[in-house]
């Protein structure tokens, strides 16, 4: 009967997300099965991979995606931005254009980091504004979320260099980094769910114990009345029984 409750149980899985490249579903399954989580890897034809986990666990396993930052953003190429134009764009569309782009590539290139789960990176141009007279210089922040053991800490000065090689007209001392390391965090299934799967699995076991421990009071009772001559019932011949 127990292993009918655990092939129920294994059946009862949940989608957490479809859709994806192999790479990212494997790299959210190893994530999940590393913290105790039974995932499945399904394919879904050209639908690409969908990542599914059993119902009593759907909830710790979206709180340990996220904090892993995953699935990981999809970041747009230069091509991506510039195809499909219909009229001709004006130079001032153009510009939001390429500074998209260019944020949308240095992000994506610092994503590959070791350790990073988020990436975001804001490219501004060099602007003259003609009412005031006021030339702004082009600069660059770059925004990075990682693991406090990525060793992203050390690669700062090669970051601003990749920056400065990328966006023209900007020097060294206008790219901003910002690195916030996250706070690794257990998370642990929370006690006292509602689930039924679990809540079955759990009454199941219950029942046998009970079951045990009233067979095994049974056939002590048992026992004792055999061990009496003539087999009488102990309550019967007992006095301090009546």
């Amino acid at each position: 009967m127990l292993a009918g409750v655990a092939l129920l149980l294994t059946a009862c899985q949940q989608d957490l997300y479809s859709g994806l490249a192999e790479d990212e579903a494997n790299l959210m399954l190893a994530t999940l099965l590393e913290n105790g989580i039974d995932a499945e890897k399904t394919v879904r034809g050209k639908a690409g991979f969908a990542i599914g986990v059993p119902k009593a666990d759907v909830v710790r396993a979206l709180k340990i995606l996220e904090n892993r930052s995953l699935p990981r953003e999809s970041f747009k190429n230069m091509g991506e931005v510039f195809s499909g134009q219909g009229m001709i764009a004006s130079p001032t569309e153009e510009q939001a254009r390429l500074a998209f782009a260019l944020s949308q590539e240095l992000a994506a290139t610092f994503a590959k980091i070791d350790g990073v789960l988020t990436s975001r990176t804001h490219v501004v141009f060099s602007h003259h504004d003609s009412a005031s007279g006021v030339n702004t210089p082009a600069s660059v922040a770059v925004f990075l979320r990682h693991v406090p053991d990525s060793p992203v800490a050390d690669l700062q000065g090669k970051i601003k260099e990749t920056c400065v090689q990328a966006v023209p007209g900007l020097s060294y001392d206008k790219v901003s980094v910002m690195l916030v390391p996250v706070r690794q965090e257990v998370v642990l299934p929370e006690p006292g769910g509602n689930d039924f799967g679990a809540g079955l699995l759990y009454g199941v076991l219950g029942g046998g114990v009970v079951v045990l421990v009233g067979g095994g009071g049974a056939f002590l009772s048992l026992r004792q009345r055999k061990a009496r001559p003539g087999g009488q019932d102990v309550s019967a011949t007992d006095p301090a029984m009546s």
